[in-house]
């Protein structure tokens, strides 16, 4: 019996996940033959094909959706002309050695797949947006929380925008093998439709299929009410930790087909649904996961990041705010470690057998102690130039000698969660950090070569403006340390999860959650339908948000003026970026430089804005911001000549950009740095190569004009 693994869209792909290459390796190891399929990376490149968007372009152009502003469409018809050539680039982009890490060609790049998703999800019949970066797949009209929503949507193939490629490629390969078991792991709620979608049509086709994944493990309580689910899209659902239960679950479909025996499975019988026992894995026990059948020259990188298991759960376990304890509560300890020289030999197994250099470490925080004894048993294979990135928490230790001997190890940047500015709202969390041992570590980690990103929160149950404006002050009082290209940060307002010690403990805490909120099928947690009754008000946090955001693009102007950042912060692009600029310098800003600053730097319009001519006056558009100005200062501010900035401030000035008097200097800075963050203009050193100002279609750059 053939097992099919599939991992459904619809996520960022930039490298593939983890679970399943675990399965497939204890099946693969068992004599099961296994097929892995990464639909999320296969239906994202079928979707953007020249074909396929030119075909989305004209069903757009015939049929104007609703709820779409004119200025949107409009700009994304214009764009949508030039989709059939600029997405093969970009592509070849993200994909390309050299030129993925030209940051102003990556972000090009990404933006060019971004328009052919939404004009994607605009031609469709009914709404639909999907998007990278943030990761979202919705419908409009559906709430993927409710049970009779997801029923509705997954038999509505106007709302699945991979439809035309799994009926002509994906489901009759499947078909073709003949698979006695189907998986379908979904891991993030994006996934929730379109891999219930896939379930349904599956099974459909008379295949047994069974879910896995993180997910519908939060709602094994939920689910055991809910035969109905079942019978639309699974046959089984296994839950928590899959390797001992599917070698169970094949023996039963092979011979006897008593679903009771398989662990951690959930299943229909006589019209009720059963949960087989709890099996917890030995995490030392665990296989090399197998990769092979992933398409890893397709992912969105120029070579494969893999991801790599050291173990599960936290060993610390007690944030407040978290539901990584609820998920981990099955078992016993709180973290199952598997041993350093395990892990160096699954490490070194993967660089054999995929030629790969770099990996994230996929748990949720790594003990400096396992990192020291990682690091020491990976020492001897220090010419295999390896190189990693991962989670970890801002404590002690985290001390000089680890930091560089981590550093040495390929440790290229570590991701640590803050959450906040303010130790009484650690404390209040439970976070068990002290504000004073934040610095050191940061320091250590940046005498060493070790990036960091650092997460913050603000809106935390019983959280005052006055507790929250100590994290914005935290990144004013470190910005010494914290300011450089490869490092990153973001505030964002607090989520309440449900499976967390916080919503246990809501109405002593002063948090108001309505009914309607929670009442629903599949409710991971809630962002903005509560009330912090003893804290800021949700209108307060987005104002803080907003504000702390801005304050942050002052104070880390040079690289950090942008909405994303310019040094691509997500981990598989992270550790790239960092290994190629290690004792390199990075040659891109978003600022001019300083007035005495004697380095000459390029100023050039984006090549994906829109430019129309209108009189006199010409109309510079991006996808989030618009300006109109004289055609003199549009060719003086995107000249993309080499410039110095006192002599070019100097020629604005001249030209009356910014008025006149002592505050014509900084408003004109303020002027051109708002039209970089836009994406409006574009800023490199001059030594930056002539590829800087090559666009999508491959010569000098033009902006698309009209």
């Amino acid at each position: 019996m053939q097992a099919t693994l599939i991992f459904p869209p619809a996520t960022d792909p930039r490298a593939p996940h983890l679970g399943l290459p675990y399965l497939a390796a204890v099946l693969r190891g068992a004599g099961i033959p296994t097929r892995l399929i990464d639909a999320d990376i296969g239906g994202l490149t079928a979707l953007l094909r020249p074909d396929a968007v030119a075909a989305n372009l004209k069903t757009l152009e015939r049929h104007r959706p609703g709820g779409m502003d004119a200025a949107s469409l409009s700009g994304l018809l214009r764009r949508g002309e030039a989709l059939t050539e600029s997405i093969p680039r970009a592509f070849a982009i993200l994909r390309d050695p050299i030129d993925f890490f030209d940051a102003h060609l990556f972000r090009e790049a990404r933006a060019t797949l971004q328009d052919g998703l939404d004009l994607a999800g605009a031609a469709a019949g009914r709404p639909v947006h999907y998007s990278l970066c943030p990761i979202r797949y919705d419908v409009d009209g559906i709430d993927e929380q409710s049970l009779p929503d997801l029923i509705a949507v997954t038999a509505d193939r106007h709302s699945n925008l991979f439809d035309r490629f799994w009926e002509t490629e994906l489901l009759p390969s499947i078909a073709a093998d003949q698979p006695g078991l189907v998986g379908i792991s979904i891991v993030n709620r994006q996934q929730i439709i379109p891999g219930l979608t896939l379930a349904r049509r599956l099974r459909e086709r008379g295949l047994f299929v069974v879910l896995g994944g993180t997910v519908f493990s939060k709602f094994v309580t939920k689910l055991m009410q809910l035969p109905e689910f079942f019978a639309h899209f699974a046959d089984g659902v296994m839950v928590y930790e899959g390797e001992t239960a599917i070698l169970e679950l094949v023996a039963q479909l092979e011979a006897g087909r008593d679903f009771s025996r398989v662990p951690n499975f959930l299943h229909v019988h006589a019209g009720r649904v059963r949960l087989g026992r709890t099996h917890v894995e030995d995490i030392d026990r665990l296989p090399v996961p197998d990769f092979s059948d992933f398409p890893l020259q397709d992912y969105l990188t120029p070579a494969p990041v893999l991801p790599i298991l050291t173990g599960k759960g936290c060993y610390f376990n007690e944030c407040k705010f978290c539901d990584i304890p609820f998920i981990n509560s099955v078992s016993k300890k709180r973290y199952r470690v598997r041993s350093p020289e395990k892990i160096a030999q699954d490490i070194l197994a993967l660089n054999e057998r995929f030629d790969c250099h770099h990996f994230e470490i996929t748990d949720e925080a790594l003990p400096p102690r396992l990192l020291d004894r990682l690091a020491d048993a990976l020492a001897p294979h220090a010419a295999r130039r390896l190189s990693f990135t991962g989670y970890a928490r801002l404590e002690p230790g985290f001390t000089v000698s680890l930091c560089e001997k981590l550093s040495r190890m390929g440790m290229r940047k570590l991701f640590f969660g803050l959450e906040s500015g303010d130790q009484a709202t650690l404390d209040h969390m439970a976070k068990g950090i002290r504000i004073e041992h934040v610095r050191p570590v940061l320091q250590h980690c940046r005498d060493a070569g070790i990036l960091f990103h650092i997460f913050s929160i603000i809106g935390f149950p019983e959280e005052t403006e006055r507790s929250a404006r100590n994290t914005l002050r935290f990144f004013e009082d470190n910005a010494d340390i914290i300011n450089h290209p490869g490092n990153s940060f973001d505030i964002h307002p607090f989520g309440l999860e449900l499976r967390t010690e916080y919503f246990a403990n809501a109405a002593h805490l002063g948090v108001e959650i309505p009914q309607a909120a929670i009442d629903k099928d599949f409710v991971i947690g809630v962002r903005l339908d509560w009330s912090n009754t003893r804290g800021l008000a949700g209108e307060d946090v987005i104002r803080l948000v907003g504000e702390y955001g801005a304050a942050l693009r002052r104070i880390y102007s040079r690289f950090h003026n942008a909405e994303l950042h310019l040094w691509p912060g997500f981990e598989e692009f992270a550790v790239l970026y960092a290994d190629h600029y290690a004792g390199r310098d990075f040659p891109f800003r978003t600022t001019l430089p300083d007035d005495d600053d004697p380095s000459p730097f390029s100023l050039a319009w984006c090549p994906d804005v829109l430019v129309d001519h209108d009189g006199p006056r010409i109309r510079v558009s991006s996808r989030s911001k618009v300006v109109t100005l004289s055609e003199c200062a549009y060719r003086l501010l995107g000249s993309g000549q080499p410039r110095l900035a006192r002599e070019f401030l100097a020629e604005c000035i001249a030209l009356n950009l910014s008025g006149t008097g002592e505050e014509a200097r900084p408003r004109l800075r303020r002027m051109i740095d708002e039209l970089i963050r836009a994406n409006l203009l574009q800023i490199a050193l001059i030594d930056q190569p002539s590829r800087v100002r090559q666009g999508l279609g491959g010569g000098v750059c033009t902006p698309t004009e009209r």
